[in-house]
């Protein structure tokens, strides 16, 4: 069974991105001004349960940064992606696996198109030399010619971007899969009283 295109609007990503880095923000925000409220608190509560909530306070501080430091994180990816896809188009739709198919068919056009080329030079001219039925055989066999060129190049520009999302694709994939978001969990402070 053939695999499914990919459908990427770069402009959804974007917007996707521009949220996620707002709501980072955001957060991070959020942490800054309670630390400081609890750094403000810790000046008025000094005795061994404050001791121990402060230290607490600490150690969830680190976690805290952590998760910020892997949201950022995640957060460059979708920017990578934006500006990477960006440089292949706005809409995107691709099916990687289909690739050695394509390439392919440009491989069979192009041989259909040299038989043609062949085809032409294996005509006898001579019974219409400087007729415009030469001339007409000419152009048409310079055409083909100037196709075949192209075709070339339409081949390697495929081919290049294939190649581009295959490579975004596994760089995407490497960079999820060293990223992990460690859950936040509720501080029980039952202890701490």
């Amino acid at each position: 069974m053939v695999g499914e295109a990919m459908e990427i609007n770069v402009g959804n990503i974007e917007k996707e991105c521009s949220t996620l880095k707002k709501n980072i923000d955001s957060f991070y925000d959020n942490v800054l001004t309670i630390y400081n409220e609890l750094n403000w608190v810790k000046g008025y509560w000094d005795d061994y349960h404050a001791r121990l909530f402060f230290t607490n306070v600490n150690s969830e501080k680190m976690k805290v940064v952590n998760t910020y430091n892997e949201l950022k994180s995640v957060s460059n990816i979708y920017e990578s992606m934006v500006e990477r896809y960006k440089s292949i188009g706005n809409k995107i739709q691709v099916n990687l696996e289909e690739k050695d198919n394509v390439l392919a068919k440009f491989n069979n056009f192009y041989d259909k198109v040299n038989e043609l080329i062949s085809l032409y030079n294996g005509l006898n001219l001579r019974f219409c030399v400087g007729t415009s039925v030469a001339n007409r055989l000419y152009r048409q066999k310079q055409d083909l010619l100037k196709i075949k060129a192209s075709l070339n190049v339409y081949k390697e520009r495929v081919k290049t971007t294939f190649e581009t999302l295959e490579e975004i694709e596994r760089d995407i994939n490497y960079k999820i899969s060293n990223t992990s978001i460690e859950e936040i969990e509720e501080a029980n402070i039952s202890e701490f009283m």
